[in-house]
């Protein structure tokens, strides 16, 4: 068997049949689908079964009785798999029809620990953004080695999500890799540690996956669960301090991250409960004094100054002017560009 793809689905009966038939067409002596469903209370799952009835064991149905979060179903989902390979997807989303041939291609001639693949984004309106990984990296032909942390370090800041990649599930007991049980930013730790403890890397720049967007996710609603970012930055932390090469390889990368992470987090919306916005301010301070203290990284940073006040006014009106130079520098870098084309 050499590909498992793990759908975790929870009442997505709107989505999940196009999630599904996507990946249908892999059905076969080399390929499974296991559909982790979390509990769902409507018709999710009789839509489930009906695509799953005919497939065999290349099918397989998992029912949790209740929400378990996406981490642990897609737990569930590894122990359940037979593949060499596994690869995620979400069931609001799913894979463009040329796809599975050419994961399936790439991972029988390279063999590698980790595949990303590249994706775009699906809005309500229609619209489809493709992601930009080479903001990062210079791609220049049509796939990159990212083997040598000097080229993979360039990659760090690609969006830390497990349903762009395909890993190779040796790899995966021999790192121990395992999402945390909750619904909050269960991927992030995941996805750093893939992205630097792989021993073979590669990224096709194809766009092989549509992520949906809702606005109304759970990561754009007010909730305390966004407190678990700063638990799992703490975690990525620990994963730095054991390990002097990857601090010195990928150390101020991920710290950038993590910082444009963790201060996004309070400026998009309302995430944060109003009466713990000073709280969550003066932990993600004290947490990037640590990181910098540990990389030896210097100099002023008028956010984390702000942030570490816990004053909520204070740092909204940092961060406003912050936000206003960053779009000047960036409307000046684009015009130095033009004028040099």
């Amino acid at each position: 068997m050499l590909l498992s793809i793990i759908i975790v689905s929870f009442n997505g009966e709107r989505y999940i049949e196009q999630a599904v038939s996507s990946c249908l067409c892999l059905a076969g002596a080399d390929h499974e689908i296991i559909v982790v469903d979390n509990g769902s209370t409507d018709r999710s799952l009789e839509l489930i079964h009906r695509m799953a009835a005919g497939c065999g064991s290349a099918f397989r149905v998992v029912e949790n009785h209740e929400n378990l979060g996406p981490g642990e179903a897609r737990n569930i989902g590894l122990a359940h798999a037979s593949g060499e390979y596994c690869m995620f997807l979400d069931g609001d989303d799913w894979f463009e029809p040329q796809a599975i041939p050419t994961i399936v291609s790439r991972l029988k001639e390279w063999e590698p620990d980790v595949l990303m693949f590249n994706h775009q984004q699906v809005w309500p309106d229609g619209r489809k953004i493709p992601n930009v990984p080479n903001r990062y990296v210079d791609l220049g032909d049509r796939w990159v080695d990212l083997t040598d942390p000097a080229v993979r370090k360039g990659a760090i800041r690609n969006l830390h999500v497990p349903w762009n990649k395909a890993y190779r599930m040796g790899f995966i007991r021999d790192h121990g890799l395992l999402f945390p049980r909750q619904t909050f930013y269960e991927d992030m730790v995941w996805s750093i540690r893939a992205a630097v403890e792989a021993g073979t890397f590669y990224f096709i720049p194809d766009v092989l996956h549509n992520y949906r967007r809702h606005p109304r996710s759970s990561l754009h609603t007010t909730h305390d669960g966004h407190f678990n970012i700063i638990r799992e930055c703490r975690c990525v932390e620990s994963l730095l301090k054991d390990r002097a090469d990857y601090r010195r390889w990928y150390g101020a990368k991920i710290y950038g991250y993590i910082r444009s992470t963790l201060f996004g987090v309070i400026n998009t919306g309302s995430r944060i409960p109003k009466a713990r916005e000073g709280d969550y301010l003066k932990e993600i301070s004290a947490l990037l004094k640590d990181f910098r203290r540990m990389l030896r990284l210097w100099g002023p940073d008028p956010l984390l100054l702000a942030a570490a006040t816990g004053n909520s006014r204070i740092y909204s009106l940092v961060a406003g002017w912050a936000l206003r130079v960053h779009r000047l520098k960036g409307l000046a870098y684009r015009l130095r560009s033009r004028a040099q084309k």
